[in-house]
């Protein structure tokens, strides 16, 4: 392996371990702000007393996309010999969803964050916000869960091995259950963004350890 790939599997392995960290953050952080209430007024309320942790939830979820730029082109380049269209499905898939969770960052960051002095008063406005925000976090879990699967596939023939494939579809089931965190309850979902965040770690860890 040149000293090149050893570059790009460090920075891509380091930046995928600092994703997961950083989902894991928001995820804590929007567990204790707790589920939305179901009218605009009470929204207000909710917006009003979580509105510090989350303004850090938002900085977290932005840092969180970010990271996985660096971490896509590594982790392509140590599956793209073992399965190339796996692994430009897979992470083609990751990918896409960078500019969605961005676009989410910024609807969401109208809850907290006041731009020329606006940010969400009203409540018809607080409520498409906070729909638009949390129905765009169910399409990217789905996504997530469909590139975990691919990606997993990928890896039971490449040096990350076994049982982190075997991670890959638990993490996957995960996703999917996630993506459906309203019916599941606000500590169910933390448990299942958990275990995607710890899926991130682990793989990132290996990634940047790896010698071909």
């Amino acid at each position: 392996m040149s000293a090149q790939d050893t570059r790009l599997y460090r920075l891509g392995g380091n930046a995928l371990i600092a994703s997961g960290l950083f989902f894991l953050t928001r995820s804590v952080l929007d567990w204790t702000v707790g589920p939305p209430p179901q009218n605009g007024t009470d929204l207000l309320s909710w917006i009003t007393a979580g509105a510090g942790r989350m303004a850090f939830a938002n900085e977290a979820l932005f840092f969180a996309a970010m990271c996985l730029i660096p971490a896509v082109p590594a982790l392509y380049h140590s599956l793209a010999s073992v399965d190339r269209n796996k692994a430009l499905s897979g992470v083609g898939i990751i990918a896409a969803l960078i500019p969605v969770l961005a676009m989410l960052d910024i609807v969401h960051g109208r809850l907290v964050f006041p731009v020329f002095g606006l940010q969400v008063h009203s409540p018809d406005v607080a409520e498409f916000a906070v729909a638009l925000f949390y129905g765009g976090l169910h399409a990217t879990s789905l996504l997530f869960g469909v590139a975990t699967i691919v990606l997993s596939v990928a890896m039971m023939r490449s040096p990350f091995g076994m049982g982190m494939a075997y991670g890959g579809f638990i993490t996957a089931g995960c996703d999917f259950a996630d993506s459906y965190s309203y019916l599941l309850g606000p500590t169910v979902a933390l448990a299942c963004q958990c275990v995607f965040a710890a899926w991130f770690v682990a793989v990132g860890a290996k990634l940047r350890n790896l010698d071909y």
